[in-house]
């Protein structure tokens, strides 16, 4: 058993605080800017659940946004989820879910489209979302 992605969200904001994961405004699926090319403040918000032989052990997060069209690469964030010992309590044969915000404020947009964000835990494909960048009507 390896690491697996439980839940992956597109939010206007997320972070982590004391182990939890708090979303505001999720669920997105368009986005809208007035013009192109367009950058987003919104965050990706990311539950892995770690088996309980790697509770402790650091582990690697890539996340590809692509053209749902064309499949172009738009984007590619590594997500380093180096661990700490795993929590006291943490009760033998139990694994951990360990939230993860990523601020997608460096990725450009070219055009209004639909993209996918296709993510992989180390190096295997562990899930998607796909949501729709418009532009805002004049």
């Amino acid at each position: 058993m390896t690491a697996q992605l439980k839940s992956l969200i597109l939010c206007d904001f997320a972070q982590v605080r004391e182990g939890l994961l708090f979303v505001q405004s999720g669920g997105l699926t368009r986005l809208v800017a007035p013009s192109f090319p367009a950058k987003f403040t919104c965050h990706v918000a990311a539950l892995v659940w770690l088996p309980p032989h790697e509770a402790g052990t650091a582990h690697q997060m890539v996340m590809k946004v692509k053209s749902a069209t064309t499949a172009l690469l738009i984007a590619t964030i590594n997500v380093a989820m180096h661990e700490t010992p795993p929590p006291v309590g943490l009760q033998p044969g139990e694994g951990r879910l360990v939230p993860i915000v990523v601020p997608l404020t460096a990725v450009t947009f070219p055009e209004p489209a639909e993209y996918d964000l296709q993510v992989e835990v180390d190096d295997e494909f562990a899930g998607d979302l796909s949501f729709r960048v418009g532009e805002r009507p004049s």
